[in-house]
């Protein structure tokens, strides 16, 4: 059997992991320290009484950051060789354009003004002004970086392949460990790289939120496409899985101390913290990610069920869509007078049902079957 022939049920459920995770983080940034949401209770609402377990938000966010988005992207890698197999160049780019574009257009007009009327009413009540000169001036791809950055991956793969020849069939090949090593040894050298040279630099266009993560998107979507042609996603064994876990625990004790230790640091210390981060970054990514893909490999590789069905058909949407829920939800709370980390838990179990019946409901109108 060729590694293209296998159809892998279990990649629909990790991506649903995935998209939940995305929830989780935004609603971690809206009661966490870092302000980088669109409702942030801490600045923005009614102050939450403190908490001396509100820091694992933050812990929370630094983790997720290191992988999830990179998986992301590897998994929405592995989906492209076939698609522009059966489609040809010209009709899969055409159609990557409508199921990436249409949604980046409905996120950048709707779902983000809508997530932003709350900072709109706070500068309305200090300073009068238009709805339409704010909703004008604040314009921003927001979670849309992600479908942004995808369509410049597609375009790029597209390229080439209109260039080269068509590549070979493969049969599936057994993942080998010095292949991870090596992978994570090159995450780790171009993550260290672009801490230490490239230290603030922004991207235009993609406006990544951490533009420091970029080479790991850029491998991880290489590597989705490689993996596809060798079937490595369907020979994950179970003792590299257990590795994987192992490793990335192991980063987050002996790693992230050092990476987050030189807050005020400057000289050789501040050049320790980025190496350090640059490494656990590389490590701590790949021991994630093949520990969730080979746990799902093995533990959710049946055909799914009817509800699976319906987390998997609508987790697209929900990715889209979730911004504006999740700040009516967050809202809604502003005023109950708990800690962050009870709000957290509270907005988590509101909005994760709310984001999929919203995504469901907007799914049913032709246009939004069509491109969610």
């Amino acid at each position: 059997m060729t590694a293209t022939a296998v159809r892998l049920h279990y990649l629909d459920r990790v991506r649903v992991l995935l998209t939940v995770l995305v929830v989780l983080h935004h609603v971690a940034l809206t009661y966490g320290s870092f302000a980088l949401w669109y409702f942030h209770e801490p600045s923005m609402g009614t102050p939450s009484p403190p908490g001396e377990w509100d820091r694992l938000l933050d812990l929370f966010l630094l983790l997720n950051q290191t992988y999830f988005m990179g998986l992301f992207f590897l998994i929405s890698a592995y989906l492209v060789p076939g698609s522009y197999d059966r489609k040809g160049g010209r009709r899969f780019l055409a159609d990557r354009m409508i199921r990436l574009g249409i949604p980046l257009i409905l996120v950048v007009f709707a779902v983000v003004p809508l997530a932003k009327l709350p900072s709109y009413r706070m500068r309305n009540a200090r300073a009068p002004a238009p709805y339409l000169d704010f909703y004008l001036r604040e314009l921003e791809q927001g979670p849309g970086w992600f479908l942004v950055t995808l369509l410049a991956f597609v375009a790029a793969y597209t390229a080439i392949r209109a260039l080269g020849p068509a590549p070979r069939q493969r049969s599936a090949t057994a993942l080998r460990a010095r292949t991870i090593i090596g992978f994570a040894v090159l995450l780790a050298v171009l993550g260290i790289a672009w801490r230490v040279l490239l230290p603030g630099v922004h991207i235009p266009v993609l406006q990544l939120p951490v533009p420091e993560y970029l080479p790991q998107y850029v491998c991880m979507f290489t590597a989705g496409l490689i993996a596809y042609r060798r079937g490595w996603l369907a020979t994950i064994s179970a003792h590299a899985t257990g590795w994987g876990f192992a490793v990335a625990a192991l980063a987050v004790v002996t790693l992230l101390p050092l990476a987050l230790g030189g807050a005020d640091a400057s000289g050789d210390r501040l050049l320790l913290t980025r190496v350090a981060h640059g490494l656990f970054d590389g490590v701590y990514c790949v021991g994630m990610s093949l520990g969730i893909l080979g746990l799902f490999s093995r533990r959710f590789a049946g055909a799914p069920t009817p509800v699976g069905r319906f987390m998997s058909a609508n987790a697209y949407a929900v990715y889209v869509l979730h911004a504006g829920v999740l700040v009516v939800v967050s809202v809604a709370i502003s005023g109950l007078p708990a800690g962050a980390l009870t709000k957290f838990v509270l907005a988590t179990a509101l909005s994760l049902p709310l984001c999929w019946v919203v995504a469901a409901i907007v799914r049913t109108a032709p246009v939004g079957r069509l491109v969610l």
